[in-house]
């Protein structure tokens, strides 16, 4: 029966298509989804729809969405009658009954063969803004159809109007050739499908319409069959040890699933050949290929990951055997496995080089260590096995999970989205897969389907709110200003249009101003986990200057003068070509994407975006989102070297694998250093910045040769340093025993001198210890973590960052026999209590992290700490040096298998007491709106390290007069 129901929905998708007129195509559907009614009315043209309905609300921008429309027809109104297959005239007074009771259908015929999700998300967002139901909108141009929906809810402030929220669309569905995924979702959406799911009137029926286009239903459902299949392989591969302890299978797996996600999204935006997925292709190409072996692993996909992705296109040659011992890790190899090696380097030279590091293969080059074991040294070929059918078997192979699943390559937002699975996804499938083999999350993990990813209304609440405090702060000189400017940048940075009444109260230095602020803010995620809130940042501030800055103008003067700045430093270096370079290539992107977010995205997460994990898989993952939100904004040009694609930058100085709770600080350590070896930290610094835009494997390779010989030079300064000050030291003691007649005080004077000398050389060495921890760091071994982290040497950064953001782990410090208690209890924290939460740690850094009296610093963590005996010292550390701004109490509910309550802290690095932190606890509040309204807001007024309360302003009005009416507990004469 439901096959019959798929085959009648193709049947009228293709009907759609095909009618010259778009009603005639638009009803049939309609109907086969079971949706009639002959309440419908004619509204002529679309320039007579548009006198008709709207009332000059509408701005011209607004009016502009309509330029290409060609045809638009009310298909018919939906109502509770219908639903009761009753019938009734359609009348334009009858909008007004039943509010929120009926749907409007609508079709509109579009001229251009393509459009963005952006465009028919604010489409569909104008449309609605006509009627006072919510309108179903069909777009239909040239073979394809999207289906858009708005999500309304009541204005709290103005209960006669309705607040449109998210648009969600089913997009580019094929009609002729519709993909699955999207047969499934219509079929869904029909009437006696959402009947059966209990749609008894036409409130639930609008609640299963929701429901049904609901994203995080979608996205669970996929991770839930992932981690299945994640269980399996984990059991049936064998990979060799990447020597980072327990759990070398599963970070195997891992990093296979994200380096075919990728590939399957390049592969939606046809940069790579479906072929390569296909079993009949294995056949063709491989000799023996049978689906319980490694050969396709090994001479498809590893060849695609590391001889494809990662090399040149004009470098792609297969690998002279005679010559392997000294053989690069960028080859093509296997050619014993092949068949017909010309065929699968036909379908290969159709993939374009997207450097980035996440095809990098991690094999020692020597041959003395493998971890890809992308080699055919007879040693390591025992040490892989990835049997082909965990790919291509038909029921349960990863590419037919795929392909269940409509992929996008563009990225939801706060107010739009696509019923597909959007880059987003990876964030949610990778923070689950990383939590399930951490001993700390791992039993929690196996049952989550999502637990473990901060939801995107509270991503997206914390980076506003963090970016508006930052900027406020960067763009004024009084309280005064910060408050203006405050409330301007939240009405920027919630601007769901672009729309000139809204960026109209900023003038060209406004703009400018903005512009340049953005462009020096500095962000960190200290536990960055799958990169939910670099991601969030990054997404934000391209919205906002996508607004501002329509053509780039303004952000491509502001990116020059960025990179003559950084150069400027560095010319007696004889950094002036890399400067020179620099500037170039800066033109060159803006050139070419004038009206694009890839520049805008490019120099964000170049300058202002930065993390740290101490996992490299989670560092693995954080890059990939960046990849990703990259190789999207890229436009394909087949008459172009490379397929006119530009190579991803180098994302292993901006996402490092550390141990951001304990710090070096080798520059502040101790007077002996030498201006030498500033010089020498200064040129590393330098050389990574070079890495970031290498944009080929040998600029790669002379970058990191470049960084390993100034460390070990950094490394031979260290020791002459050393030696020339014992020597030094033994030299003046010697001169000064010479004057010394008197053997007696002679014997004294040489031992108050070795004590000294030795005492001083302790000195010297606790200093120079930080100084050999830098020179021994290695940021591109993507499989080793540093114990220590360094803004400073890590990204070049001194004064600290405007903005500490995340989420950071949550265990108890005497878990697993005091472990973290004894790897943390003498690294300097001042809230550190045995008995506590590593979270307390991240707070604390976090803040001593921040730019000194302006940084801001939001996090969700536990709540424990606010009442908690052991959140003492935490609460008087914020009390006595820090400004708390915002406070929201956030429950259970945050993350769905969560056994703690979390919170939502902002705060600002200095004490500016005594300013009221607004407080709201988000279970006393009226509705399940993120955040709840500014009325249900209180106050939070901390005193010294006593429990921090969350109350209402009637709650406080009544405790104050309470206290100063009252005798405290501790007066009256009882025995507790």
């Amino acid at each position: 029966m439901e096959d019959n129901r798929l085959y009648a929905l193709s049947e009228a998708l293709g009907n759609f298509a095909a009618q010259p007129k778009v009603r005639d195509g638009a009803i049939p559907l309609l109907n086969v989804l079971e949706y009639e009614s002959t309440r419908t009315v004619d509204v002529g043209t679309v320039s007579e729809f548009l006198n008709t309905f709207d009332e000059g609300h509408l701005t011209e921008k607004q009016r502009g969405f309509f330029k290409t429309w060609k045809d638009v027809d009310i298909c018919f109104q939906f109502t509770d009658e219908d639903v009761k297959r009753h019938s009734d005239l359609f009348e334009k007074s009858e909008f007004d009954t039943g509010r929120n009771k009926s749907f409007l259908f609508m079709a509109a015929d579009l001229s251009e063969r393509g459009y963005t999700r952006a465009h028919l998300a604010g489409t569909a967002r104008v449309v609605n803004r006509l009627f006072l139901m919510p309108v179903i909108l069909l777009f239909r141009y040239g073979d394809v159809l999207t289906l858009a929906a708005v999500h309304r809810r009541t204005n709290m402030h103005h209960p006669d109007r309705d607040v449109l929220e998210r648009v969600t669309l089913v997009k580019d569905i094929n009609a002729h050739n519709p993909h699955r995924a999207h047969l499934d979702i219509l079929h869904e959406l029909s009437f006696s499908q959402l009947r059966e799911k209990g749609a008894r009137d036409f409130d639930a029926l609008h609640s299963r319409w929701e429901q049904t286009l609901d994203v995080e239903v979608l996205n669970k459902r996929f991770y839930s069959e992932l981690f299945s299949w994640f269980e399996r392989a984990s059991t049936v591969c064998s990979f060799p040890d990447d020597g980072a302890g327990e759990g070398g299978t599963e970070r195997h797996v891992i990093r296979m699933i994200t380096r075919l996600l990728f590939i399957w999204f390049l592969k939606e935006k046809r940069l790579v050949p479906e072929q390569l997925f296909e079993e009949d292709f294995a056949k063709k190409v491989l000799r023996h290929h049978t689906l319980d072996t490694t050969d396709y692993y090994r001479a498809i996909l590893q060849n695609l990951f590391f001889a494809t992705l990662n090399t040149e296109t004009d470098q792609r040659i297969f690998e002279n055997e005679s010559n392997s011992e000294s053989r690069k890790t960028s080859t093509y190899l296997y050619s014993d496995l092949l068949s017909d090696t010309n065929a699968l380097i036909r379908q290969l030279s159709r993939v374009p080089f997207v450097n980035g590091g996440l095809f990098d293969c991690l094999d020692d080059v020597t041959g003395q260590n493998c971890v890809d074991a992308f080699t055919e040294d007879s040693k390591w070929l025992d040490e892989l096995r990835v049997p082909a059918n965990l790919f291509l078997d038909p029921k349960n192979g990863l590419f037919a999970l795929f392909r269940r699943y409509k992929f996008t390559i563009e990225e939801s937002t706060h107010f739009d989205r696509e019923v597909a699975l959007d880059p987003e996804l990876l964030g949610r499938v990778f923070e689950n897969l990383l939590a399930s083999y951490n001993p700390e999350t791992r039993v929690t993990a196996r049952n989550a389907t999502g637990s473990f990813y901060t939801p995107r209304q509270v991503v997206d609440y914390m980076v506003r709110q963090a970016l508006v405090e930052s900027l406020s702060a960067k763009l004024t000189s009084t309280e005064e200003s910060v408050d203006t400017w405050r409330s301007r940048l939240v009405q920027l940075f919630e601007q769901t249009e672009i729309t000139d009444e809204l960026i109209e109260p900023f003038d060209i230095n406004e703009r400018r101003a903005i512009v340049d602020a953005i462009a020096n803010v500095k962000t960190l995620d200290p536990a960055v986990g799958s990169g939910a809130f670099p991601m969030g940042i990054l997404q934000m501030l391209t919205g906002v200057l996508r607004r501002l800055d329509p053509d780039n103008s303004l952000w491509e003067e502001t990116q020059k003068e960025l990179a003559k700045s950084k150069a400027g430093n560095a010319f007696d270096r004889g950094s002036q070509t890399a400067r020179d370079e620099a500037l170039r290539e800066i033109s060159a992107t803006f050139e070419k994407y004038r009206h694009s977010d890839y520049g805008r995205k490019l120099y964000l997460i170049q300058n202002a975006i930065f993390g740290v994990d101490i996992q490299p898989v989670a560092c693995q993952i954080a890059k990939l989102r960046f990849f990703i939100s990259l190789i999207i904004e890229q436009d394909i040009a087949h008459d172009e070297i490379n397929l006119g694609i530009k190579p991803l930058p180098n994302l292993e100085t901006r996402v490092v694998i550390a141990d951001s709770l304990v710090s070096v600080h080798p520059s502040t350590s101790s007077q002996l250093l030498l201006d030498e070896v500033d010089v020498k930290l200064s040129e590393v610094v330098d050389v990574r910045e070079q890495y970031f835009l290498s944009d080929s494997p040998g600029k790669k390779l002379d970058c990191i040769n470049e960084d390993k010989r100034l460390r070990q030079e950094l490394r031979d300064v260290l020791k002459a340093d050393l030696d020339d000050w014992i020597l030094e030291q033994k030299r003046k003691i010697e001169r000064n025993l010479s004057s010394i007649s008197n053997a007696r005080e002679r014997e004294q004077y040489k031992k108050i001198e070795l004590r000294r000398m030795e005492e001083e050389k302790i000195q010297f060495d606790n200093a120079y210890s930080d100084v050999r921890k830098i020179a021994e760091w290695d940021p591109y071994d993507q499989n080793r973590q540093a114990t220590w982290f360094s803004a400073q040497y890590m990204f070049g950064i001194l004064d600290g960052f405007d903005v500490v953001i995340g989420n950071p782990p949550y265990y108890r410090l005497q878990k697993n026999e005091g472990y973290a208690a004894k790897l943390y209890g003498d690294a300097g924290f001042e809230t550190f209590r045995r008995k506590g939460d590593i979270y307390q740690l991240f707070l604390e850094k976090g803040c001593s992290l921040l730019k000194s009296n302006t940084g801001i610093l939001s996090y969700i963590t536990s709540n424990s700490w606010l009442k908690a005996e052991y959140g003492k010292p935490l609460r008087q550390y914020f009390r006595e040096n820090h400004t708390p701004l915002q406070m929201i109490e956030m429950g259970k509910d945050v993350f769905e298998n969560a056994i703690v309550d979390t919170a939502v802290l902002l705060i600002r690095e200095g004490k500016y007491w005594p300013e009221q932190c607004r407080a709201v606890d988000v279970d006393v509040a009226a509705d399940d709106r993120f955040p709840p309204p500014m009325p249900e807001w209180g106050s939070l007024e901390p005193i010294g390290n006593q429990p921090w309360m969350v109350l209402s302003l009637a709650e406080r009005a009544l405790m104050q007069k309470i206290e100063s009416v009252g005798t405290p507990l501790r007066d009256w004469d009882i025995s507790i």
